[in-house]
């Protein structure tokens, strides 16, 4: 009984002292971590109000004024396109909404994650952010099904 409670407190003292060092902004990769976190979808039976898409600029346009990104869908399509980098990232959501299937819009809720080097990040619908100030360029961009 005397070991075990040392244990704890071993265990309590040593996340007290590298509590300053954890980054808790960081998302974890577990299921849990996704329960806890903000929807980042509407749920399939509500009104969608996504922005209207926008024409695509020219793919030869000016680098510093377009964002190219690579959709990946959860059927395994990839599609590109440009945006301009002062549009809204919300702009995402409607170009994504519109590649997929009617009924499966019906059916199912989406969110998007970009992949970075050992972990991922999710996309929130919320951020009123541009491309250009998301660094989403050049990105591969997946749409998951929640």
């Amino acid at each position: 009984m005397a070991k075990r409670l040392f244990a704890v407190l071993e265990c309590q003292s040593l996340l007290e002292n590298l509590s300053p060092f954890v980054d808790t902004k960081r998302p974890r990769n577990s299921p849990d971590a996704d329960a806890e976190s903000p929807p980042t979808c509407l749920s399939p039976n509500s009104v969608i109000g996504f922005p209207e898409l926008s024409e695509e600029p020219r793919s030869g346009s000016d680098r510093t004024v377009v964002c190219r990104l690579c959709v990946r869908l959860p059927d395994g399509r990839k599609v590109q396109r440009n945006f301009l980098r002062s549009e809204s990232v919300q702009l995402l959501w409607s170009f994504c909404y519109s590649l997929i299937g009617e009924s499966e819009r019906r059916e199912r809720c989406f969110k998007l994650i970009q992949a970075v080097p050992g972990d991922y990040r999710s996309l929130y619908y919320g951020s009123e952010t541009s491309f250009g100030e998301s660094g989403l360029d050049n990105s591969l961009i997946s749409v998951v099904w929640v």
